[in-house]
């Protein structure tokens, strides 16, 4: 189900919509990205771009939201992300992001395709 590079567009609208449809709102990816809400919608209307550290933010939740779509229906995608997780010390998935904690969310991520969840 992972899109490549042409069928997405690669643009910064096509990006946040992904990653809205697996269940992140707004809000949530403003915090990941570390910008306010109005940022994010003007990367939605065209109207900017991120900054190169909120770019590779918002890059890496897109990945963490496809590899999950791999796995999982987008409500499923939504309740993983928002769901205490036992491999992450009981933290939950969204909440690393937003920490900045990638890498971590990334190797749950890894495991449950893996099977080892």
């Amino acid at each position: 189900m992972t899109m490549d590079v042409a069928e997405a567009g690669f643009s910064y609208p096509s990006l946040v919509s992904a990653i809205r449809q697996a269940g992140v709102s707004i809000a949530e990816i403003g915090q990941i990205t570390g910008v306010r809400d109005r940022q994010v919608q003007n990367w939605v209307s065209g109207a900017s771009r991120p900054s190169p550290e909120s770019r590779d933010r918002l890059v890496d939740i897109h990945y963490v939201v496809t590899q999950l779509l791999d796995i999982y229906r987008p409500e499923g995608v939504e309740i993983w992300l928002h769901s205490r997780n036992p491999e992450l010390r009981a933290g939950r998935p969204i909440d690393l992001l937003i920490e900045g904690q990638f890498d971590a969310v990334l190797a749950a991520v890894e495991r449950l395709k893996s099977g080892a969840m």
